[in-house]
């Protein structure tokens, strides 16, 4: 048995896996993340309660430490809001490189099991940010999208250059290579606008808290047409007057918000893309934010060759990729040994 790890922002996962057969044995989802961190200015809610997760897993399964062979931890768990940070590596990047760039650590809250940590991936900019500010738009980092990319990739058959869309709190734009390089990466506040501007402003009367329970793209369309034409700020008092005059639901009012605030991530994608041309495009993430991207992809460019994963997919993405990079490092490790002894 392994265990993986992918904690983030806000959230953090635990998952039992049984490795030969790459069967996940159980899940355990905690509301705890770097969030944490941040506001209490030390780490130990997040070390304490990812602790605690992994032994309520092991003792509902009548399992010890000595049962799992060793745990992979990946996303912002490993950023200096986390619990061991491991410095970006430098794009491009090969998956080769993410393992060897692994920092291994034996912890007594985790049972003294060897705990992988993945290293995220930035942008390599030739320009200092310092002499010229004009350059910033070339920076970006990410943690945790990489191993969710690699994931996809395993069970999605590509060819050619292309582009991984991962929507979620923030969404991730990764350009991937012909060889499945990561060769760099885009982050917009997305998934942060939608809820931070239905919670704080006037509109929120207008939506409810799910925000976009059923994607209707008709009305998702219009607010991302709508937004293009008379500004983003000017379509979000559309909702309002939606909400006044029109016979639309909460959730077509939701589809139509959507598609506005979005339309800035669409932006930022066709901006990425006026240099790179790509043979594919692969939409990951939850939903319903993969299908809200989907169908404003569709809309945008209907020549290109748009993929969006499915939810069995998405769910072992991170599974594939963060079990990958256990099973590599360790293989890694034992050629060393063995060159060694020889």
């Amino acid at each position: 048995m392994i265990i993986l790890i992918d904690s983030g922002t806000t959230n953090s996962r635990i998952r039992l896996v049984e490795e030969s057969s790459v069967t996940i044995v159980d899940v355990l989802k905690l509301e705890v993340g770097v969030r944490n961190t941040a506001i209490h200015g030390h780490n130990e809610k997040l070390k304490q309660d990812l602790a605690e997760g992994i032994q309520k897993l092991l003792d509902q399964h009548s399992l010890t430490e000595h049962d799992i062979k060793y745990i992979v931890a990946a996303g912002m768990i490993t950023s200096n809001l986390g619990l061991y940070e491991v410095p970006h590596i430098e794009s491009p990047a090969r998956f080769e490189d993410f393992t060897n760039a692994v920092q291994v650590v034996e912890t007594e809250e985790f049972l003294n099991i060897p705990c992988l940590y993945v290293p995220g991936m930035k942008n390599y900019v030739t320009d200092s940010l310092e002499e010229e500010l004009s350059v910033i738009n070339q920076y970006d980092v990410m943690r945790g999208e990489e191993v969710e990319t690699y994931g996809l990739l395993k069970q999605v058959k590509t060819k050619g250059k292309g582009l991984m869309v991962l929507p979620g709190s923030h969404t991730k734009y990764v350009l991937v290579g012909e060889n499945q390089e990561l060769l760099s990466c885009r982050s917009t506040l997305g998934g942060e606008m939608l809820r931070a501007v239905r919670d704080q402003t006037i509109i929120s009367d207008a939506l409810n808290e799910k925000l976009v329970e059923e994607v209707v793209p008709e009305y998702l369309v219009q607010g991302y047409s709508a937004a293009r034409k008379v500004g983003v700020t000017r379509s979000m008092y559309h909702i309002r007057l939606l909400q006044l005059f029109s016979k639309l639901n909460e959730n077509e009012r939701a589809n139509y918000y959507a598609g506005a605030i979005l339309h800035y991530d669409m932006e930022a994608l066709e901006q990425m893309l006026e240099a790179e041309q790509v043979e594919w495009i692969m939409i990951g993430g939850s939903e319903p934010l993969r299908s809200l991207f989907y169908h404003l992809l569709i809309y945008v460019n209907e020549s290109a060759n748009i993929m969006m994963a499915t939810d069995e997919q998405v769910e072992m993405a991170t599974v594939y990729g963060t079990l990958e990079v256990g099973q590599s490092y360790f293989e890694n490790f034992a050629r060393k040994m063995k060159a060694f002894k020889k």
